[in-house]
């Protein structure tokens, strides 16, 4: 009687995530969810493969948190033959006291950084149109929070950590990359970052990744 052939499990029968033919990027975010959420939806809307496209929340919850787990992972694919073609660390300035020794270890690293001041929240707004008054600390709240207080303002809907902010926010993509732009721009002619951000420049690169390999 013929042999019958062992059952390979569900497990062992899905396939592996594909590289393409394009960089192999890790995104690392100091927020436990919304960063992931977001740059984990615009990867799948772009068509990125998840092969490619590594996001993850780092193990700390602060700036140097996020280069130091960005470093450990460098290091394990190394040791596995392989190689992250670049490294993002997304952060906030927000209260963080060790938010230039972050930046600096970025540098030092050659990684690349998608910072924002005071806080992520900033890149959303800037969906709903230009603006650069500081957001300052007062009576007890910090200026993250009332960063996302005005967020709220404009998108009522917007909670921490919530999924489809990526999707809802997408028709006005473009205008929020050109507004980050030219805050950007000011901050560094002003010399005063409060609010600006990095974000886009990392949308941009991933919305552009398959076409320019």
């Amino acid at each position: 009687m013929a042999r019958r052939r062992p059952r390979q499990s569900s497990q062992l029968k899905r396939k592996a995530p594909k590289r393409e033919p394009y960089d192999r990027v890790l995104i690392v975010c100091e927020g436990e969810k919304t960063e992931p959420a977001y740059f984990e939806d615009l990867r799948n809307h772009y068509g990125l493969s998840t092969a490619n496209i590594a996001v993850t929340p780092a193990t700390g919850s602060d700036p140097v948190s996020v280069v130091r787990y960005a470093k450990r992972l460098q290091n394990e694919e190394k040791k596995q033959g392989e190689k992250f073609d670049r490294i993002y660390c997304v952060f906030d300035r927000d209260e963080h006291t060790n938010f230039n020794a972050a930046c600096h270890q970025v540098q030092v690293n050659r990684f690349e950084s998608a910072r924002s001041w005071p806080c992520f929240e900033y890149w959303l707004l800037l969906h709903f149109g230009y603006q650069r008054n500081p957001f300052m600390p007062t009576q007890g709240r910090t200026a993250a929070q009332n960063c996302g207080s005005a967020l709220r303002q404009n998108f009522p809907d917007y909670t921490k950590g919530m999924r489809g902010a990526f999707q809802e926010l997408l028709p006005r993509i473009e205008e929020a990359k050109q507004h980050a732009e030219r805050a950007l721009r000011d901050a560094e002619a002003t010399g005063e970052p409060n609010p600006s951000t990095e974000v886009h420049l990392l949308v941009d690169y991933l919305q552009n990744l398959k076409e320019n390999p």
